[in-house]
């Protein structure tokens, strides 16, 4: 009987470790040489990854996508959530960094990406948020989701109402950390819209995500919190936000960069292998970086037209464009805008000045770009009955006036 238990508890020891080895694989395995080389031969319309997205910060518009509305498992991104509802907490002060929180037995049971928390052990907010964003740390999520929610299904419901509340409509959660494939799926459309939504609303992540280091419980028990999104090591402007990995969902990547005033997020799920991930991503931003731009079109009070004006002390009245007009389009598209203005034939006096009597629309291969509005530079008063009669008068005789 001895002997059987010692095999029972050798063969649980080796599958914890297999395990262990499988979340810590986008670890061992990343090199940068690697991720070069593979930026290299990636062609952005042949990508590995099941799907992927790049969306503009700013409008929200999608400027890349490969199936974007397909459900999949997402691993780890699923903290990306977790994290927005932390975000939140903080943010209506429900809590604090400094708030402490205590390791309960359910989250310490937790395996996988980990801090080693122990029962009853206590860490300010802000030392979990290291632990969650940097080292994926299930066992801190959950213990910062029994703080929050009270329990992890209460949180979880959180979560779901959350998704529901940011229009993710191919979103479903089970629990906080990511760790459960089956029944638990996003789309890669869905996630950028989340992402996009927490770097926006709660800017403060970018404390967390753009760390390369980070010790946790300093001293004899210390974690060294190595950041696992290696992009924002050797991409310009990278600042996150987050990786994920189960053998299911595959190597998982949301990641966030900027240059000047342009902010992309960019999705890419189901990829083969950690190295395929950054590179598609530093692939999909240089693309995006590159072919995109905000152009503007400066028309603001520019003249856009006469027109006539019926009864009035003026028999005509100056129009102009009150805005200028900036738009993010495909750089080597900008040729092709079309300028489409559409005025009033005529007005009645009296007529206000900065009456809306038209606008300018642009359009570019069958979309709308925008629409400013056309006004009337002056103010028309009406002639008096005299004049009116006067100029009928005139007229009989073939006189203008």
């Amino acid at each position: 009987m001895k002997k059987i238990l010692v095999m029972v508890v050798t063969v649980i020891l080796l599958t914890v470790m297999l395990a262990s080895n499988i979340v810590y694989a986008e670890e061992i395995l990343f090199d940068i040489v690697s991720v070069n080389d593979i930026i290299k031969q990636t062609d952005i319309n042949n990508l590995k990854a099941t799907a992927a997205i790049m969306i503009d910060s700013k409008t929200g518009k999608i400027l890349f996508q490969k199936n974007i509305n397909q459900r999949l498992p997402i691993a780890s991104l699923t903290k990306i959530m977790s994290m927005y509802l932390i975000m939140e907490a903080i943010g209506n002060g429900t809590v604090s960094y400094d708030t402490l929180v205590t390791a309960s037995e359910y989250a310490v049971s937790f395996g996988g990406s980990q801090v080693y928390l122990e029962k009853g052990e206590q860490f300010t907010l802000k030392e979990m948020i290291n632990a969650i964003d940097l080292h994926s740390a299930n066992d801190a999520t959950v213990a910062v989701a029994e703080l929050i929610g009270g329990s992890e299904n209460a949180f979880v419901q959180m979560m779901n109402a959350k998704a529901k509340e940011l229009g993710m409509e191919n979103t479903s959660y089970v629990d906080c950390t990511g760790l459960t494939d089956e029944g638990q799926y996003s789309t890669a459309k869905d996630l950028a819209v989340l992402s996009n939504a927490l770097v926006k609303d709660y800017p403060a992540i970018f404390e967390f995500s753009t760390k390369t280091y980070e010790p946790f419980r300093p001293g004899d028990h210390q974690i060294d919190l190595y950041n696992r999104n290696k992009l924002i090591q050797f991409y310009s402007g990278a600042d996150g936000l987050k990786t994920g990995f189960t053998t299911l969902a595959g190597e998982c990547l949301s990641a966030t960069a900027k240059r000047n005033d342009f902010r992309l997020v960019t999705i890419v799920l189901g990829e083969p292998d950690t190295n395929t991930r950054f590179a598609e991503t530093a692939k999909l931003l240089d693309y995006g970086f590159l072919s995109f731009g905000e152009i503007t079109l400066k028309e603001k009070n520019q003249i856009a037209g006469i027109i006539p004006v019926e009864k009035g002390i003026i028999s005509e009245v100056e129009c102009y464009v009150n805005a200028d007009s900036t738009f993010l389009i495909r750089l080597a598209d900008e040729k092709n805008i079309e300028r489409v203005v559409t005025m009033k034939e005529s007005l009645v006096a009296p007529v206000q000045q900065d009456t809306v009597i038209g606008n300018v629309t642009y359009m570019l291969n069958g979309e709308q770009l925008g629409r400013v509005d056309i006004l009337t530079k002056t103010s028309i008063e009406k002639a008096s009955f005299f004049e009116l009669l006067w100029r009928k008068i005139l007229s009989w005789f073939g006189i203008k006036r």
